[in-house]
Parts: C-alpha cells; structure tokens; sequence
C-alpha cells in the first residue's frame, strides 16, 4: 500500500471514529476561511475539509514532467518567433502576432503558469490545460494551506507525518524581479502596477500581491488596464509612474479591445515598460497547442522522445471543422469519448463533454455552439477520490474527480493547486471545490 493511501485510510478513520469533533472544527474552519482573503467574486470560496495528501515522489515526477513539457514548449515558442510559416499554425491576427513577436526585453517567454493535470495513482498522467495567460488561483491555496495546518485533521495526523507546504506569494514577486532586472539592467527595485479588467470590487488575490510586492520594497497599485496613460515615453496610472507591470488582464480581452487600451499597448510595443507576463505567452496558452502538438507535419522538429510524450500525455486534439463531414459524424457517434471546447475562453466556459449530455443534446450543440474557433479533444481519464464532505450535522466520504494545477514560475514548479468536484468539468462554472494540498513524509 503507498503511503498517500495509508494516510488517506488514517484520515478516513479518524473522521469518522470522532464524528462530532470533526463537525464542529469544520464550522470553525468554515468561518475561519470565511474571514480569509480566500474568496471568489466578493464570496469565500467553496472548499472541503479534505487535504490532498501527495508524497515526496509525487512532486519529484511533477517537477520531471513540467521539464519535460517545457523543453517541448521552448521549441514551438522558438519556432513561432523564427518562422512565419509556422505563424500561420496558430491563426492570430496581424496585432495579437506583433505583440507575440515584440521582445519583451527578458528570456522567460511565460514566467508565470499555472498547468492542469489528471494524475492517477498509478503515476499515470495527462494535461488538461496550459494556463499561461492571467493564471489565478494562488491566494486560494496559500489560505487554505495555512488554515489546515492547525486544523484538527493535520493535528491527528503529525505525530505519523511530517508535512511541507507551498510558498506561492513571495516566490513570484522573486521571479517577476528577476525579469525587471534582465529587463532594465538594473538592481533597483520597480513601481509595480498589477493590472486587469475590473467591473466591481478589486480581487483578494490581487490585494494580496500588492503587499507582498510592497514588503519587497515595490511600490504598487492595482489599476484598470484602461485607465493606463502613456506620455512622453512613460507609462502610468493617474499620476503613478510605472517600471513594471504585473499582467493579469488576459490577452484576448487586449486584442477585443484594443481600442480601450491602446496605451498600453503603444508602451508595450515600444518597450517603454517591463511587462510581466509578455504577450508571447498566448502561444502555449491558446488550447490550440495541443492540436499543433499532435500534427507531426507541423512539428517536425520535436524528437521521437518528445513526440512519444505528447501522444502519450497530452489529450488528442484537433480543430473542429464544421464544414469537415467525416469529422462531424465521427463526433456525433463517439461523443461519450470526447469533448468541445473553445480555443481561448477562461474557467471553464463554453466547455462540453460529450458524456454529460443526449446524443440530441450534442447535436444541438455541434450545431449551435461549436461552430467557431472550437477544439475537439479526447476525453481524458479522470482521477477520482472519496473526499470528506460534511453536512449540518453529518459527515460521509464521497467520491469526487479532481484536478491537479501546477504552479510554474519562471518555468519551475513552485506550488500546487487542487481542485474537486462530482461534475465532469471541474472548474468555476459549475459545482466546484478547493482542497490544500500538503506535501508528506512518514516520520521514522
């Protein structure tokens, strides 16, 4: 038996031998996460009182496969930067390339990352998802970590196991340093903005990296992408001169509208101001990666070692032509095998697995919702697990499929993100959870 089971089967029995105490400490976590900066648009987020045990070798394989797919990654990048036959692979438009193409002035082509994967415990893989653009998620795992680390589950268990969390704060405001410095050629540190689009009240996450960066010694605001202004060669946010964005405003939201900020752009284009993450990201962000990596007429300059990677561990995926007969047939009688998703949409949204719906009901869809810039993938193997799930006065260990997110800063594994839920799709749109994720060892 692994150690991750006999510490699942640990945990399983001391909740259910000590029902009532465990009750009663998950309302105190509850209020506690509920007072937390651990929320989603204005609300704490939904999370169950389950820890994701992973071990030692888990992280070791996790760190060997983000290498892996990186050394994979730096290949398209550098070819789609070298090559514009290859540009054409990707279908962007005349402005999202010039933003590609302009040299951000660093060598990190997507400093920070956030990738999805289905891991089972047979040390099987597959990547769901490259989230390399506006990744989120961060504030979430550092609160939840840092509340179950004195919880009664941690508790019962630490006199067996030693447990090491993630730092996910403080490390990216390091890694984005390091590129202003390649950037500016200078030690000193950066007025910081962090922007996005912002329709009401100002994210926690992003509260949260404004003190980390100002504990650094940063002076930084949070500011609407639109209410950027670039004169005389400098960017700023009302009277805030800017050295150095920290982007989290996504790309094609820029492209749609890049009318409204235009300034930014005009910055951007000019290497007026350090922007961390370049727009070059969008490369492997946009899901059609995937389908680039799977044509081997696209790609020949991947090794036989990479191309065996990607078959082996990045879903099937093609562009989903509506005009390609045999296609659409092929998808209308294997659709419990697949799924349609759109290229470039964020949490989940406009996503279809073809499982969850009447053979009528994906016909529908093929002819109503998949009609532009969608992807057709194969469905992947969905790790499961029974998770803890507590009523209002009762607890039972239900099975939940889960997602597994790696944190890459600088193209280096820094933390780990864990999201579960009884749906097929796991993600903001539907029900959907977040568990802490601890790493263990057992102690001698």
């Amino acid at each position: 038996m692994t150690l991750k089971n006999r510490i699942f089967l640990q945990y399983r029995g001391n909740v259910l031998k000590n029902k009532e105490a465990y009750l009663e400490e998950y309302k105190r976590v509850l209020k506690t996460v509920e007072k937390s900066p651990a929320q989603y648009k204005g609300k704490p987020i939904e999370f169950l009182y389950h820890p994701m045990f992973l071990s030692v070798d888990d992280f070791k394989k996790f760190e060997h496969l983000t290498e892996q797919l990186m050394g994979i990654l730096r290949k398209v990048i550098d070819r789609y930067l070298q090559d514009e036959e290859f540009r054409k692979h990707f279908g962007f438009s005349q402005l999202l390339e010039e933003l590609i193409v302009k040299d951000p002035g660093y060598s990190i082509p997507a400093p920070m990352g956030r990738f999805d994967i289905f891991y089972h415990d047979d040390g099987d893989f597959q990547f769901c998802e490259l989230n390399a653009d506006g990744s989120s998620g961060m504030v979430e795992a550092r609160e939840l970590q840092n509340i179950f680390q004195h919880s009664l589950a941690i508790k019962e268990l630490e006199k067996d196991y030693r447990f090491t969390i993630f730092e996910v704060f403080y490390t990216w405001v390091d890694a984005l340093l390091k590129n202003y410095q390649e950037f500016s050629g200078s030690q000193e540190k950066p007025k910081v903005a962090i922007v996005d689009w912002f329709s009401s009240e100002v994210p926690s996450e992003f509260i949260e990296f404004q003190k980390v960066f100002e504990e650094r010694g940063c002076p930084t605001v949070v500011a609407d992408i639109r209410d950027l202004t670039y004169r005389k060669g400098k960017l700023y946010y009302e009277e805030f001169q800017i050295d150095c964005i920290y982007r989290r405003a996504v790309t094609w939201e820029i492209i749609d509208n890049n009318k409204e900020v235009k300034d930014f752009i005009d910055a951007y284009m000019e290497g007026a101001v350090c922007v961390v993450g370049p727009i070059r990201s969008q490369i492997i962000h946009n899901k059609n990666i995937f389908s680039i990596l799977h044509d081997s007429m696209k790609t020949p300059f991947l090794t036989e070692e990479e191309r065996r990677f990607v078959e082996k561990h990045i879903p099937y995926t093609t562009i989903f032509d509506t005009n390609n007969e045999e296609l659409v047939d092929f998808t209308i009688k294997n659709k419990d095998q697949l799924v349609l998703k759109p290229m470039d949409k964020y949490a989940s949204y406009g996503v279809y697995i073809g499982r969850d719906f009447t053979a009528k009901e994906w016909k529908n869809i093929i002819d109503s919702q998949a009609q532009k810039n969608y992807l057709l993938q194969q469905f992947c193997r969905v790790p499961k697990l029974p998770m803890a799930m507590f009523a209002e006065n009762d607890v039972d260990f239900v099975e939940n499929n889960y997602i597994i997110g790696l944190f890459m800063y600088n193209q280096k594994l820094q933390g780990i993100y864990t999201r579960t839920g009884r749906c097929n799709i796991i993600g903001s749109v539907v029900e959907c959870f977040t568990v802490p994720n601890f790493i263990v060892e057992e102690k001698l």
